[in-house]
């Protein structure tokens, strides 16, 4: 598999995409001020006993939100009482695992973890887990020996994937500075007054690249000759030999690359196959439900045979789409029924197969009495169409429209591009509405006249719909 990972990073946003055989399967995004990963001292604001949560001032705008199963005590199991682990006014220790969207303040969790390249420190837990890429169980044994015997008894670690290439000095160096950063940690959050920052983790950028880096990596391209530096520092300080090229290329990469249009098929409901058929993804707050149909494609031979390629060709693209959407949870899916149960083991075969390419834990229950096939895969992150879409006004959330904000993003990347242009003013056209979210933004309108070394007009069209949008020069 060659796997090229393609970085952009603009003042209000960095987006990374990890595109492998030459087909995006993930987008990674991030605006101004992320905090994933980040660690703090919060104060507790609120109990909630009947949600089983609290609410934690960490400050930020608005106040975290803690569920009682994600704290961690010492030799105790979790709770889901909330009242049996903390109490309004009390100080904690918590990292955020999931963004502020919306009206939503940030998810936060007590179950600290440190990743490094090779390893990821578990302070509050005491197993050593090993990645189930890993194989081999010589190797696996003798990972697990090394790190048990030089690991404090009170701390957990998982290994990496990476550290099937890794020598045994480098996994005990990773081991020892992520000790060293917990010890750090500790120290801060003894002396610090809550809420403050005690733990900053690196940004989007370089945590695809701690999570991704491997022999598998074909080249790495990004549009700022600074993070090129960055990336290349990163390569050395980490004694990397994977033997990939770091390329610099100036502009809109997911434009240039055709990633854009995949991003925005990925906010689409139907998924056409190359069959004919197509996938029909439908998001609940409860689970996913994924139908696949025929569609178009008719096949050749007879019918149950027509049915096994379409469930066929349906379970390597799901994987793909699971991945780019970021869609977790519960999952259903609604293969076409098959009569020979020999196709249908193969079909579920092929979706395990296809499934260990995703760093996110998935898990295969099994066809429920139903027909549906049942799977599970966790959810870290925000999906693809939270992020670019809102709810409808109109049908009061039953469907989607596209995220205004998102759309004010992609104008400002278009306008950063279009330097080479011989006018003097770049115009957008747009309706009001749409203009509002690109004329508040006044210090990045200040980058992009600097960087493009033009003027920048804006037209209000009140004819044109909130999500249209025209750019030309004057």
């Amino acid at each position: 598999m060659a796997r090229d990972i393609i970085a952009e990073v603009y003042p209000w946003e960095s987006r990374v995409a990890i595109v492998d055989d030459e087909r995006l399967v993930e987008v990674f995004w991030a605006g101004q001020g992320e905090n994933v990963g980040n660690i703090y001292k919060g104060k507790v604001k609120d109990v909630i006993p009947g949600l089983s949560c609290a609410f934690v001032d960490i400050g930020l705008s608005k106040n975290a939100f803690l569920f009682a199963g994600d704290i961690l005590r010492p030799g105790k199991n979790r709770s889901t009482n909330i009242n049996d682990v903390v109490k309004s006014g009390q100080d904690v220790l918590v990292q955020v695992k999931k963004e502020a969207f919306s009206e939503k303040g940030a998810r936060v969790t007590g179950d600290i973890t440190i990743p490094g390249h090779l390893l990821v420190l578990l302070p509050f837990q005491n197993e050593v887990s090993i990645s189930r890429k890993i194989m081999n169980n010589d190797l696996r044994s003798h990972l697990r020996e090394i790190v048990e015997a030089n690991k404090p008894g009170n701390v957990g670690v998982i290994l990496r994937t990476a550290c099937l290439e890794a020598e045994d000095d480098d996994i005990l160096e990773d081991l020892a500075k992520l000790l060293t950063v917990w010890e750090e940690i500790k120290k801060r959050y003894d002396k610090s007054k809550a809420p403050s920052l005690i733990y900053e983790d690196i940004d989007v950028i370089e945590r695809t690249l701690r999570d991704y880096l491997d022999s598998d990596i074909n080249r790495v391209i990004v549009n700022n000759e600074k993070l090129m530096d960055r990336i290349n520092a990163l390569i050395n300080s980490k004694k990397m030999n994977y033997g990939f090229k770091i390329q610099y290329v100036p502009g809109d990469l997911f434009e240039k690359f055709g990633l854009e249009k995949d991003v925005k098929r990925a906010i689409k409901r139907k998924v056409w196959l190359k069959s004919g058929g197509y996938l029909v993804f439908d998001e609940t707050e409860a689970m996913t439900v994924i139908d696949v149909n025929s569609g178009k494609y008719t096949g050749h031979d007879d019918f149950e045979e027509t049915v096994f390629k379409l469930n066929m060709e349906a379970a390597v693209e799901i994987p793909r789409q699971l991945r780019l959407r970021s869609i977790g949870g519960i999952i259903l899916i609604d293969f076409i029924d098959m009569k020979n149960k020999e196709n249908e083991k193969n079909v579920v075969q092929i979706l395990k197969k296809e499934l260990e390419k995703d760093k996110a834990h998935t898990r295969i229950m099994g066809m429920t009495g139903l027909g549906f096939l049942e799977m599970t895969r966790k959810k870290s992150r925000y999906g693809i169409s939270q992020f670019f879409t809102d709810d409808c006004s109109v049908c009061q959330g039953r469907g989607h429209i596209i995220n205004l904000y998102a759309l004010a993003c992609e104008i400002k990347r278009k306008l950063c591009n279009l330097s080479y242009l011989e006018n003097e003013t770049l115009v957008c056209e747009a309706n009001p509405q749409l203009l509002k979210y690109i004329q508040e933004d006044t210090r990045n309108l200040d980058y992009i006249r600097r960087h493009t070394k033009k003027e920048l007009k804006f037209v209000s069209n009140h004819s044109m719909s909130p999500v249209e949008y025209e750019i030309y020069g004057k």
